[in-house]
């Protein structure tokens, strides 16, 4: 059975945390389709979906969550990249799409699909990947956005490309189209690892390399970066700055309100590419303000946030495809939304003490802190000393053990090659003591 052939190419014995099934309804007398949701650990899934065999309008997602609520903060583990091509919609039909993908992959633009699915009105890819924890978030939307950027002439849908997506299952029906969702093509002996996609075709250096550059790697003192983040990591730890900024004001936020919900609406959207869940977060923060915006005025800036996200993905691929060089000397010509740190603490007013809870959102007095409390740190050793102070203790501890053989100053001075005054002042000390 196609059901079964599906689930075992995405979930094994190594499978953890909740796989969500969503069956939808038919109408009611509103007109509206109710939902039925499936939580259930790779242990049930083959048994619920037996049930839903040849039923219609059923999706699964192919990563698991930790809980059973389908956010992209819950992701458990991804098990795999897809793509969700509606190729009949610009006018291409379903077996010439699966011809040009797989020219795509002969041309090393694409990894090779691992399975194709036939979902009714467009085509399904999935690659299988070596289970990942949710920490590999940022790699794997970047290799998300890289094919669904090479694809997007084909008809792939930019609102499929977060880690919590459903797509439909094979074996049931597309009632849009009165068409069964089958499996094309399977290869199970195929599988990824992220981080070998991510060298070959997003430009990546292996992890060696890249601890050589960055112990080299000279920087600009008049730039605050942090060479741990790249777009994609710095967009999701920002979004985590603001809600701490939040917190910290305990959600008084008014005069900087449509700051606050325009930058976390976009560095939200990086990630969660559902627009009715991205919806449900913004108001959510903004109801949590002691005075919330208008409803006009969130959906006034949700409106402008798919489009923004679409330039983002066209910038970032651009680079690591090749077609774009990096802009360096300012944000205007990227594509998206790009404040520099100066730009967010004063529009935002944050302050100093503010700062030290945040990862990005920095000033260069903290950021300058924060280096020279780095140095202090490494300077020690395991026991809290610095090489300085373990060299003190060292000389002290040689000068008395030799004064206490009967040594005297001139053959302690040239037995330890210090200097006469060193010597003599750490002997005075040693006297003192014995007489305390």
């Amino acid at each position: 059975m196609q059901m079964t052939e599906f689930c075992d190419h995405l979930y094994d014995d190594s499978t953890d945390g909740y796989i969500q099934i969503l069956k939808l309804n038919d109408k009611d007398n509103n007109g509206q389709r109710t939902i039925k949701i499936y939580n259930t650990k790779n242990k049930g899934l083959r048994d619920i979906v037996e049930e839903l065999h040849r039923n219609e309008d059923v999706f699964l997602t192919p990563n698991t969550m930790y809980l059973p609520r389908r956010k992209v903060e819950n992701i458990r583990q991804f098990r795999a990249l897809f793509q969700d091509i509606d190729c009949e919609s610009i006018g291409f039909q379903k077996a010439e799409t699966v011809y040009m993908i797989w020219m795509l992959y002969y041309e090393g633009k694409i990894p090779k699909p691992t399975m194709v699915v036939d979902s009714g009105r467009g085509i399904h890819l999935y690659f299988r990947i070596k289970n990942a924890p949710y920490g590999a978030l940022n790699t794997w939307q970047e290799l998300q956005d890289y094919i669904y950027y090479n694809l997007k002439h084909l008809g792939a849908d930019r609102r499929a490309t977060d880690g919590a997506r459903v797509l439909r299952l094979p074996g049931t029906i597309n009632s849009k189209c009165d068409a069964k969702c089958k499996v094309l093509y399977i290869d199970n002996d195929l599988e990824y690892s992220m981080y070998d996609l991510r060298e070959k075709y997003l430009n990546y250096k292996n992890r060696t390399h890249q601890l050589q550059l960055h112990e080299t790697k000279e920087t600009d003192s008049k730039v605050i970066s942090n060479r741990f983040f790249n777009s994609y990591s710095l967009h999701m730890e920002r979004a985590n700055d603001l809600e701490t900024l939040c917190k910290l004001r305990k959600y008084d936020m008014t005069g900087y309100r449509n700051m606050v919900i325009h930058c976390y609406a976009y560095w939200k959207g990086i990630y969660v590419r559902d627009e009715y869940e991205l919806e449900n977060l913004v108001i959510e923060l903004n109801n949590s303000f002691t005075e919330p915006l208008k409803e006009s005025e969130i959906q006034s800036v949700l409106r402008c946030i798919p489009k923004a996200i679409d330039k983002y993905i066209a910038y970032e691929q651009g680079i690591r495809s090749g077609e774009y060089k990096r802009v360096s000397k300012g944000m205007r010509d990227k594509g998206g939304y790009w404040y520099k740190n100066e730009t967010l603490i004063d529009r935002l007013g944050i302050t100093r003490d503010e700062q030290k809870h945040f990862k990005t959102i920095i000033g260069t007095d903290e950021k300058y802190d924060r280096k020279n409390e780095k140095r202090r740190l490494d300077r020690r050793n395991e026991e809290g000393f610095t090489k300085r102070e373990k060299g003190k203790l060292y000389n002290i501890k040689a000068i008395k053990e030799l004064y206490e053989k009967g040594y005297k100053q001139v053959a302690i001075v040239k037995e330890l090659g210090l200097s006469t005054g060193r010597v003599s002042q750490i002997i005075k000390e040693l006297k003192q003591q014995e007489k305390v």
